[in-house]
């Protein structure tokens, strides 16, 4: 798979400021550059998750390297097998690079991450122990989650499920009727990049009020784009639909809780596109019961078969909706993707570091290959 990455092409250049793909809620530690490490052997590269066209691994080829491609979901010991003697990981799949998993990968000096959420994939910590280079691709497909998550809206806002599955009785019974979109508020969970394209869909294409929550001001967002700037919490009592797009850590787990939901008004809907664990799957059961949520859609769900999260899809199957990471699952943005990752492995290959390296730093380098 692919994980949900940052800007794109497409829109205005004054909508491109701002810089972190979500928000500023990333928990990214300072740190300097460092000196370029010499030497570097360009040998195996592992590449997980859908397999990706020749072409676009033709540089690292033309340098010498050999290409493992796996696009089965890998085991824990799995991994640590496959990366015995890896100089780099191209991360696409589902697997978890655990702590266990690096150690063993003595010759690895870079995994590059498919996406911009790398936190539920890598162990960052015991990556920069050991040495290796985490990179990710900001900016590769905010287009493409940006409009998935405006489609999801649409869907959930005219019960796109309910009418396929012939689950609504009579679909011309006035309290069934959706509104129009330009009647809705939409509050925004997040003003990155992604979150901005998707504020710029919906004032520019549907006329609807938008206002929205992160840990700072956008003034520039505000401006261009007729943006209000709320608290969390009144962000939920003021929205008619509420889009969480934010990174997924542990200052942003379970974001949106009870007390969040309790200021929402009956008949609100939710879309989270980014990481299921921003809302608290308890929480989410007793809004949905309550009638406070009339739907929510995820792409992606709990990593932890938790009894809350096993309920929401049996309890509430026909107003949650929920699909497989496939929100940056363009040929576009998946082209951008593993373009910018090949750049960011032949940079931490030849000159010891790359412009997308994220967190763990600082972290040791390794000199030498044994």
């Amino acid at each position: 798979m692919a994980h949900h990455a940052g800007e794109s092409g497409g829109s205005s250049p004054m909508l491109r400021a701002g810089g972190a793909e979500f928000d500023d809620f990333a928990d990214i530690s300072a740190g300097g550059r460092r000196a370029a490490r010499k030497g570097a052997s360009f040998g195996r590269l592992l590449v997980t998750g859908r397999a990706i066209p020749a072409e676009l691994l033709a540089p690292l080829r033309a340098r010498g390297m050999t290409v493992s491609m796996l696009t089965s979901v890998l085991s824990e010991d799995e991994l640590a097998q496959e990366l015995r003697d890896a100089a780099a990981y191209l991360h696409g799949g589902e697997e978890y690079a655990s702590a266990r998993a690096l150690r063993g990968a003595s010759r690895l000096q870079v995994i590059a991450f498919l996406g911009v959420g790398y936190e539920t994939f890598v162990d960052v910590a015991a990556a920069a122990e050991l040495g290796i280079a985490v990179t990710n691709t900001p900016g590769a497909a905010t287009d493409s989650v940006a409009a998935f998550t405006v489609g999801q809206l649409i869907n959930a806002n005219w019960r796109i499920r309910d009418h396929l599955d012939k689950r609504v009785p009579d679909w011309n019974t006035a309290a069934e009727l959706p509104h129009e979109l330009g009647a809705l508020r939409a509050g925004i969970v997040g003003l990155g990049a992604i979150g901005t394209r998707i504020a710029e869909i919906l004032r520019m294409a549907f006329g609807m009020k938008v206002a929205y929550f992160s840990r700072s001001r956008k003034p520039w967002a505000e401006a261009s784009l007729g943006l209000t700037f709320l608290p969390l919490h009144e962000l939920a009592e003021w929205s008619d639909a509420l889009v969480v797009m934010v990174p997924g850590n542990d200052k942003t787990r379970h974001l949106v809780d009870a007390s969040v939901f309790a200021r929402m008004r009956p008949g609100t809907l939710l879309v989270n596109t980014a990481r299921p664990a921003l809302v608290d799957p308890t929480a989410l059961h007793a809004a949905l019961r309550e009638g406070r949520v009339a739907a929510a859609v995820f792409d992606g769900f709990y990593d932890d078969a938790t009894e809350a999260a096993t309920r929401l899809l049996t309890d509430f199957h026909d107003r949650l909706l929920v699909t497989g990471h496939i929100a940056s699952h363009t040929q576009e943005a998946m082209s951008r993707m593993v373009r910018q990752a090949v750049r960011s492995i032949e940079n931490v290959l030849i000159s010891g570091t790359d412009e997308y390296e994220v967190g763990g730093w600082p972290r040791v380098w390794r000199n030498s290959l044994p």
